[in-house]
């Protein structure tokens, strides 16, 4: 009875009813989603769990922590969107559990409701516990390499023990997603030691505890590597995590001003509410100056940073909706504009669901956008069959209804409990259009040629993509490992010895390029032992369409698909 009425273990069912359910009901999206997945299912296949594969090559791009999550839920629940997605619906509900024993613990049980609250009632904070991506785990390991430096700096007596967790969340957060982590946590101790006016709270002892325990967890998967006097992988995972510093990579670039936008619409409504204490000083409360921080320092370096993904912002999760929750715990009149801009971006999110909704299920508001738009392969993607059934419209209704809930309520003096029904209301909403209009514009964007690879699973072809990357049709066609006779192998290689190359291992970014090309050409001009299919998105398909030995077999969403003769 005591556990049944234990917080706990009520956070852990409210949070699993909010997460796990329907996790597999949308296809993987492709790039993410699908990429990790592919190279979880790839490990599975080869039994090889330490060198991350794509396509049955060497990928430098990722550690393998994440990964290896995939697995364990790949070999419990089978190579499907729900194992892939489970470790961050996990984490989400390790997550709500740890924000409010730490809210509790260093405020009070109020705000450590209102945190959870406030994540759980944002779009995309919510969302990501429901998706395949590595971000989830990534910013709680680094959240926690935050906490522990707070913990160090408010008290001397465990200061060891806490720059010892802090390197292993870091070495986590590296085997996670990579070296970025340590920058991130690094510079935030420093912004705290200028903010502290340079009193000192480690001493090198601290720092070769955390240097220490950091490196151990890494090195079980880079020395093996490094034993047997081979560095090239960790060189080309270096040079890719300093690449995405330096360039946009694979067309991510973006203005400056991308990661804001991104926060304001998407960590809505929790980076609103947080607003007037993102860099308010007066408080003197330790915790809340290491999350502005924590917050600062994400949002500038990504900023900075050429590549810009929606995902890079997303540790600024954490520290938002905990300000936000401060900034409730107060019991604080929301300011005006605070108020108007929660309606504004409401508002904005009702016009948007409206809009999805009638270009999908109105066959004459469809025409009049279609004749707008210059681009024909958006042009298919809309006209993608897809069943709307006509009550999608209703969300965009409710939503309105929630947001002019909620800013009515905010215009008066505080209200916690109209604020938690619009915060409950606002996370309800989400649960339910994750459910009910995802999967609809999921199949207008990339539905109809998933379709059409999941009809070639478990066949022994060969599938290319034609002038855009993705790795839909590795997973989705379930593409077997290359055997020893394969033609097209076979021709690789001798390819690769013609240019002394070693086609096993050591192949960089350029090298790649002209074994892709030269496997085109290949497959375009020669006869091979097995069926051929080229997927090309509409406006890319010319040569294809003119060549004779090509039959079109497939069109449909903006993606045409060749079959050779």
């Amino acid at each position: 009875m005591k556990m049944i009425k234990s917080p706990y273990f009520i956070i852990t069912i409210l949070s699993s009813i909010l997460f796990v359910p329907f996790l597999g009901s949308v296809h993987l999206f492709d790039w993410d989603e699908i990429n990790f997945a592919e190279a979880a299912r790839e490990m599975i296949i080869t039994g090889n769990y330490k060198n991350i594969t794509i396509n049955f090559e060497p990928f430098w791009e990722k550690p393998p922590l994440f990964i290896w999550f995939q697995v364990i839920c790949m070999k419990i629940f089978g190579i499907n969107e729900f194992a892939a997605r489970l470790p961050n619906a996990v984490c989400g509900i390790v997550t709500f559990n740890l924000i409010y024993f730490i809210g509790k613990k260093l405020f009070n049980q109020k705000l450590a409701i209102w945190w959870i609250l406030l994540y759980a009632g944002s779009f995309t904070p919510h969302f990501y516990f429901k998706s395949g991506i590595i971000d989830p785990w990534y910013n709680l390991f680094i959240f926690l390499s935050i906490f522990q430096l707070f913990e160090a700096s408010e008290n001397e007596k465990k200061r060891r023990l806490n720059f010892m967790f802090c390197g292993i969340f870091l070495g986590l957060a590296l085997l996670t997603k990579g070296p970025v982590a340590i920058l991130i946590s690094g510079l935030c101790g420093f912004v705290f030691l200028i903010s502290n006016k340079f009193k000192m709270y480690f001493d090198i002892k601290d720092l070769l505890i955390l240097l220490l325990f950091t490196a151990i967890l890494p090195l079980f998967w880079f020395l093996p590597d490094w034993l047997k006097g081979d560095f090239w992988f960790t060189s080309e995972f270096l040079k890719y995590q300093i690449e995405l510093f330096q360039k946009p990579v694979a067309s991510h670039g973006q203005p400056w001003f991308y990661h804001p936008l991104v926060l304001v619409l998407g960590c809505f409504p929790a980076i609103i509410i947080s607003m007037p204490y993102l860099l308010r000083r007066k408080e003197n409360i330790s915790f809340l100056t290491w999350m502005q921080i924590l917050f600062w320092v994400t949002l500038v370096i990504f900023s900075i940073v050429t590549t810009k993904i929606v995902h890079y912002s997303s540790l600024c999760y954490l520290p938002a909706t905990f300000i936000g929750a401060y900034f409730l715990s107060k019991n604080i009149k929301f300011y005006l504009w605070q108020n108007f801009l929660i309606l504004l971006v409401g508002l904005f999110y009702s016009v948007a669901f409206a809009f999805v909704f009638f270009i999908g299920f109105s066959t004459t508001f469809k025409e009049k956008i279609i004749s707008l738009i210059n681009d024909e392969f958006v042009v298919q993607n809309i006209l993608a069959p897809t069943q709307w059934k006509g009550y999608e419209i209703a969300f965009a209704f409710i939503f309105l209804i929630i947001t002019l809930g909620g800013f009515a309520t905010n215009l008066k003096k505080p209200n916690n409990k109209a604020i938690k029904i619009w915060l409950i209301s606002q996370t309800v909403f989400i649960f339910l259009i994750l459910i009910f209009m995802l999967p609809k514009i999921e199949n207008h964007v990339q539905g109809s040629i998933i379709s059409f690879y999941k009809t070639l699973k478990g066949r022994d072809v060969y599938v290319e993509t034609i002038g855009f990357k993705s790795y839909a049709h590795y997973f989705y066609t379930a593409r077997h490992k290359p055997a020893n006779d394969d033609y097209l192998q076979n021709e690789i290689k001798r390819y690769c010895i013609r240019n002394n190359w070693d086609k096993t291992i050591k192949l960089n970014e350029n090298i790649r390029n002209k074994i892709n090309g030269f496997k085109q050409t290949l497959l375009f001009s020669q006869t091979v032992n097995k069926p051929v299919y080229f997927v090309c998105k509409i406006g890319n398909n010319e040569y294809l369409d003119t060549a004779k030995q090509f039959k079109l077999v497939f069109n449909q969403g903006g993606y045409r698909v060749y079959e050779k003769k």
